[in-house]
């Protein structure tokens, strides 16, 4: 759904990418997911991109400064090393060997069905075991084992998310001196949410082994230091952002995630891609184009959408026949029983919906159950008169950006979730609480209605604030930041009592 995939295709055929932003040096970096997997085609090992959102960048600071990327196949028989790009090696890309049952227990139990519900405050959904812990961390030692032989030769070593929170902590018992950072890219809960999680300080002492770690937002800041210093009893100065612990210092800062915000411009003015939008606008065939992308997960507010959508045709029966739901679900954890039964249940409400209002040929939603390359999602992107994006919890959301980016028109209209990160960044969307479906068939209708000036003054700011804060910018930033906390890690850092 990025511009990940166009640009590894790239990198496979050997044509260098632009310029990327500037890195103090190697990189060592280290994810759950490659941006790659390994494909094994009449004797040949083929490269197939894998959905990402910053592995483009990650992938540029890597072909440019040198490095080595760990990860996870995503698969029980990937392993081993590959020199990227293939045609002009400039890193290696390792992948981790995990065991089906911790691919099981770590990957589909830890993480998607513990951290990734307790990370978006749905406590409900938590399932915490203790096999699935110890597989946790297992894997955590196994990246960190990875990384050891490498570590001397790189100058930063930059983790992502949740996945591998136990890593900094393990790096740095090993590599003193090594410059670790660590970014996480979902929420991270209030204190008495985050208290509930039977390892709670186990994940804080594994991530405090970072010299900085960087969130979306600046309440995911306040709320990891309120579990720092209310769960551990460490010293917090929440002027700095700093956390105080076993003698040394951890930066902590939000640095809000952006976009490759000229990539997915220029990919929008391609003929194909304009030719595409035309086509479907054309098979729509209403006046207004009503656009939701997501992956299939219930912290997207897929069903609230919906919902809403409903209470909109209710409420304006001139709006039918004039106003096209476009729903763009991309499958995800297919394997987790709870993304199994949010399927059967987003099926239910479309079925519903089309099911009531459908008239002489018009279908009120067009529901697609895929996942499209990045020209397509871009031609959907520049199709739409209007966004709704309306996460129930979101560390960022990309795909609010994604949509500003793609648009050659300046009268488009966002309508995003109050609880997305991008919230707090994008301030001239219509916000919604995604909870309230009045309030989103509210929002639908001031958006159908919006006067065209008012349409373009606030699609020009949004538009300025996406391309202000880049993908580049926020890699930038965040590296910059993190070398310049190296001079916390002292005793006359601590303050005194």
């Amino acid at each position: 759904m990025t511009s990940a995939e166009t640009l590894i295709e790239r990198i496979a055929a050997g044509i260098a990418e632009t310029e990327p932003p500037s890195a103090p040096g190697r990189l060592l970096v280290m994810s759950n997911r490659a941006p790659i997997r390994l494909v094994q085609e009449e004797g040949r090992e083929r490269i197939v991109p894998t959905v990402g959102g910053v592995g483009s960048t990650f992938l540029r600071l890597l072909e440019r400064y040198g490095g080595m990327w760990i990860a996870w196949s995503g698969t029980k028989s990937g392993h081993g090393r590959v020199m990227m790009p293939p045609a002009d090696p400039q890193f290696a890309m390792v992948f981790a060997r995990l065991r089906e049952n911790d691919i099981s227990n770590y990957y589909y139990g830890m993480c998607n069905r513990g951290l990734w519900p307790l990370m978006h405050f749905m406590i409900l959904n938590c399932r915490f075991e203790s096999a699935q812990w110890e597989s946790y961390c297992r894997v955590n030692q196994i990246f960190a084992n990875a990384a050891e032989a490498e570590a001397r030769s790189y100058d930063i070593a930059w983790i992502q998310d949740f996945h591998l929170a136990l890593v900094p902590r393990l790096l740095r018992a090993r590599h003193p001196r090594l410059p670790i950072g660590l970014f996480w890219h979902v929420p991270w809960p209030p204190e008495q949410v985050f208290r509930v999680f039977p390892w709670r300080e186990q994940l804080l002492a594994g991530m405090l082994g970072a010299d900085q770690i960087g969130f979306h937002t600046p309440s995911y800041v306040k709320h990891f230091l309120d579990c720092c210093e209310r769960i551990c009893g460490y010293r917090v100065d929440r002027a700095n952002g700093l956390v105080f612990h076993d003698s040394r210092s951890t930066r902590i800062k939000a640095f809000p995630l952006g976009i490759a915000a000229d990539y997915f411009h220029k990919l929008s003015m391609s003929g194909q891609v304009c030719a595409r939008a035309r086509r479907i606008r054309k098979a729509v065939r209403t006046p207004t184009v009503v656009l939701g992308v997501d992956r299939l997960d219930y912290t997207k507010g897929i069903a609230e959408r919906l919902l809403g959508f409903e209470r909109f045709l209710e409420e304006n029966p001139r709006f039918r026949k004039r106003v096209t739901m476009i729903l763009i679900a991309v499958p995800s954890r297919t394997r987790v029983a709870e993304y199994i039964a949010l399927k059967k249940h987003i099926d239910e409400l479309v079925g519903r919906v089309v099911g009531r209002f459908s008239s002489d040929g018009w279908v009120p939603i067009r529901y697609l159950y895929t996942q499209f390359p990045v020209e397509e999602l871009v031609a959907y992107y520049q199709a739409a008169d209007i966004a709704l994006i309306t996460p129930l919890r979101d560390g960022m959301n990309l795909v609010c950006k994604e949509y500003v980016a793609s648009q050659l028109r300046d009268n488009s209209v966002l309508i995003l979730s109050e609880f997305a990160g991008a919230a707090q960044e994008l301030d001239a969307a219509l916000l919604v609480n995604p909870f309230d479906v009045d309030q989103i068939a509210k929002r639908l209708k001031a958006a159908v209605e919006m006067p065209i000036e008012e349409r373009r003054e606030r699609f020009e700011r949004l538009r300025k604030s996406v391309a202000r804060n880049d993908l580049d910018a926020w890699s930038e930033k965040f590296l910059a930041s993190m070398l310049g906390s190296r001079n916390l890690r002292t005793d006359a850092a601590f303050p005194a009592n």
